[in-house]
């Protein structure tokens, strides 16, 4: 009995992480990058480096967490997707309450607390279809993926398809255009407040818990029945590779911001 009991708590763990994890990945890298990116963006120009791409980045960034909250049926009290004049320094902000006893609205916590994950990689996207349309119909190759039993040959896909993506965007006929730099700057200005802050990671958290607590009660139940879930786990597995791949977008513009930004400062401390 201790032995089933274990074994159903590994596979819960499992399953959460197949729900999950695509998303707790990306925002973990997003987190690190967007963090060394803007030390060395306020060390070269101070605060107003991060605010001359706030005013596109962060009513993003806030309509992530507000479309989730309207998804998951929370109350929204009340929310600024940009506010210039803030005395404590947050730029926006999205306040709401769900009901405790709600298992939707619970676990909508942590979609709402990734909410921009899911908001900047869509407006990355849509501005490419807009402004770059050819390479749009290269992005469109990620779903031809063939993710139904991911390995580490799905991975090398992904990391191929991506730089197929990126050689059609900086292709020399793009950097040619005016209409390429137009992207190329509303990307970056995206890509610069993507990352989750501490209280979306918070809040997230909070819907992780109920996540894997539903996902347990769900096996436990199995067990008891002799039913089989497996394939139902196993399709949002998939989504989650999807995931992954459509999100390539956002963190390689987050890495070239990097990379900008490590430059400046490297050119900024060599002249003084």
């Amino acid at each position: 009995m201790e032995n089933t009991l274990l074994t159903v708590m590994k596979l819960s763990l499992f399953e959460t992480l197949c729900v999950t994890g695509s998303l707790i990945l990306i925002g973990l890298i997003l987190g690190i990058i967007e963090r060394r990116a803007n030390f060395y963006i306020q060390s070269v120009f101070g605060r107003k480096g991060i605010m001359a791409t706030a005013w596109i980045g962060t009513p993003i960034h806030e309509l992530g967490h507000l479309l989730m909250c309207y998804l998951f049926m929370h109350r929204v009290k009340e929310f600024k997707l940009f506010d210039l004049r803030a005395s404590d320094g947050v730029l926006g902000y999205v306040n709401h309450s769900w009901n405790s006893k709600s298992l939707y609205q619970n676990i909508g916590n942590f979609f709402i607390g990734m909410g921009p994950l899911f908001s900047g990689t869509a407006a990355l996207v849509l501005g490419m279809y807009l402004f770059l349309p050819d390479s749009f119909a290269t992005f469109s190759n990620y779903l031809a993926l063939n993710a139904d039993h991911p390995d580490s040959q799905t991975l090398a896909d992904i990391l191929v398809l991506t730089a197929q993506l990126f050689e059609s965007i900086f292709s020399a006929e793009n950097l040619a255009s005016p209409i390429f730099w137009i992207y190329f700057a509303f990307a970056i200005a995206i890509s610069s407040h993507i990352a989750l802050s501490k209280e979306d990671l918070k809040g997230a958290g909070r819907g992780l818990v109920t996540i894997f607590t539903f996902i347990l009660l769900v096996n436990v139940i199995a067990l008891i029945l002799n039913a089989d879930f497996s394939s139902f786990f196993a399709g949002i597995l998939v989504l989650n590779v999807y995931l992954l791949a459509f999100s390539m977008v956002s963190i390689v513009f987050s890495l070239i911001r990097l990379v900008l930004s490590a430059f400046a400062y490297t050119l900024v401390s060599r002249i003084i």
